[in-house]
């Protein structure tokens, strides 16, 4: 059996859920005009002071990158010729431009980065002591595998071998990192400066196996025969 047909005049007389809603909405605002017109300014005030803050940030991150690509430019320069004696006073500019840049913007992998070439400066002016807590600063994010090579030089630089080669070999052990190859040739490195032979020749003899064509594969392959003698 057909249902009962409702005719165009009942439907007209019957309340509207929309307008109904939409009426009672109205009468709410108009009884609390004080208090949505408050939370209104209040949400308006977050919502201002959120999109202050984000192009505030960006316009710093911006402002960084500008500055690294100076200090950049220093760095290049001073390894461009062939003078020692000259690369230190660009190096010092470098150091000063990254210094500048971290301290505009030091948040994230820009941070970071920044502070990656703070420590090259320090380590290439020989100033390790001071390397090392530039890429201390750089373990934790993307530039990790770098950090720790960058940590490994250092130490190795100090001689200090046994911090050296646990740096090193963070980066040995990550199957497929960027920085494998050359963790395994640092602590290869290591483990002959601390006088043990068989864990050296063990690390080439992985990096050649690993990098058969590498361009350190004829100095991996004389290492390897060296060691076994």
């Amino acid at each position: 059996m057909a249902g009962k047909r409702i005719t165009r005049k009942q439907l007209l007389k019957e309340p509207d859920e929309f307008i109904t809603t939409t009426g009672r909405v109205i009468r709410f605002l108009q009884e609390n005009r004080r208090q949505v017109t408050f939370y209104g300014i209040i949400l308006l005030a977050l919502l201002t002071a959120g999109f202050l803050g984000y192009s505030y940030f960006r316009w710093q991150e911006g402002k960084a990158l500008a500055i690294q690509q100076q200090g950049l430019q220093l760095y290049q320069e001073a390894f461009a010729g062939e003078n020692p004696d000259k690369q230190k006073e660009p190096l010092q500019k470098a150091k000063e431009k990254f210094q500048e840049a971290y301290k505009v913007y030091g948040r994230g992998t820009v941070g970071q980065i920044s502070q990656i070439y703070i420590g090259n400066c320090h380590y290439a002016l020989k100033e390790y002591d001071a390397a090392i807590p530039a890429y201390s600063l750089c373990l934790d994010g993307e530039l990790r595998p770098l950090a720790l090579q960058s940590l490994g030089y250092a130490y190795e630089a100090k001689g200090e071998f046994a911090k050296a080669l646990e740096n090193f070999q963070k980066n040995a052990e990550s199957e497929g990192g960027v920085y494998q190859e050359e963790g395994l040739l640092g602590a290869a490195r290591c483990y002959e400066a601390l006088n043990q032979k068989a864990k050296a020749l063990e690390a080439y003899q992985k990096a050649l196996a690993k990098n058969p064509k590498s361009k350190m594969a004829e100095f991996m392959q004389w290492k390897v025969s060296e060691l076994k003698g």
